[in-house]
């Protein structure tokens, strides 16, 4: 087999795992069947809504999908193609309303819930193959404003949901907010206040630390540089007291011996004249009897 034709099935065999790991990512994941004040669509209609999670890390595309409310139709409601608005990111949510109005457009779907019966949603691929499935029991369809999923987005099981949250986390909301269960757990507040002074008191306490041994370090390297340097003016005065303490005597002893050597170079060497200055206090050519004349004597 040719090189090309093993990367092209190479190729489509990981396509392929890829989209079928897509696929089974993609889960029901709440519901609500009597919407009495709840979410609201575009319209101003307070209808019931199936919400669809991505539990993948890449986007996934649900044009060309199904969506139905009977197990022998799954392909019951064809999701629009070519609507960008139809790609869930990862770890995203997108809401269908199941009002019976599809001429209302891309998510709204051709079958409608009845409050206070049992209503099962059906999310099929592309071939029709089942994907995902979420029942919601006559009880939960009963009472107004209350909802049906997953305790935790993505998760296994499911429960009646308090609080709805469409496109939202649903672990988050139903375990209720911080400040919620903090109110719960102390009505008076007395552990807020406590916990907010001992905030302050180990913040100061920090401060305090830091200030303190950012002090001692500095005056530690100061200390050591002033020693460093004492030791080094020590040094020099230490020389400096070595060469003053030669005597006189030696000093005069070696000032003799560069006299001597530098008057006996000379003797040594060969090849050098030395000429020295004479001083003379008599000269025949100063003498005055050279420059007196005299009376010629006779001969006699």
């Amino acid at each position: 087999m040719k090189i090309w034709k093993r990367i092209l099935i190479v190729t489509m065999f990981a396509f392929s795992a890829f989209g079928a790991s897509a696929q089974a990512k993609l889960q029901i994941n709440e519901i609500m069947v009597n919407n009495k004040t709840n979410y609201v669509d575009r319209y101003g209609n307070h209808s019931p809504w199936i919400e669809i999670y991505n539990n993948s890390g890449s986007s996934a595309n649900l044009g060309g999908w199904y969506l139905s409310d009977d197990p022998n139709n799954l392909k019951k409601y064809l999701i629009t193609k070519g609507d960008r608005n139809t790609i869930i990111g990862p770890r995203q949510f997108l809401v269908f309303w199941a009002d019976g109005n599809a001429f209302y457009g891309t998510f709204h779907t051709n079958f409608r819930f009845e409050p206070g019966r049992e209503a099962t949603v059906y999310l099929a691929d592309p071939s029709g193959k089942l994907i995902d499935s979420m029942t919601v029991p006559e009880m939960a369809s009963m009472q107004p404003n209350v909802s049906y999923g997953r305790t935790s987005d993505g998760g296994s099981k499911s429960a009646v949901l308090e609080k709805p949250t469409p496109n939202i986390n649903n672990e988050s909301v139903n375990q209720g907010a911080a400040n919620e269960r903090f109110k719960t757990n102390d009505p008076w507040g007395a552990g807020m206040s406590i916990t907010a002074v001992m905030v302050v008191f180990l913040a100061l306490i920090l401060l305090y630390l830091v200030f303190k041994y950012t002090g001692k370090f500095h005056v530690r390297l100061s200390h050591n540089k002033s020693k460093a340097k004492s030791k080094n003016t020590a040094a020099t005065s230490a020389a400096a007291n070595s060469d003053e303490g030669i005597s006189g005597e030696v000093v005069a002893a070696i000032a003799t011996v560069i006299y001597q050597m530098q008057s006996n170079s000379h003797d040594i060497e060969n090849a050098i004249l030395t000429i020295e200055r004479q001083a003379a206090n008599y000269s025949p050519w100063n003498s005055k009897i050279y420059g007196m004349r005299q009376t010629p004597q006779l001969k006699k």
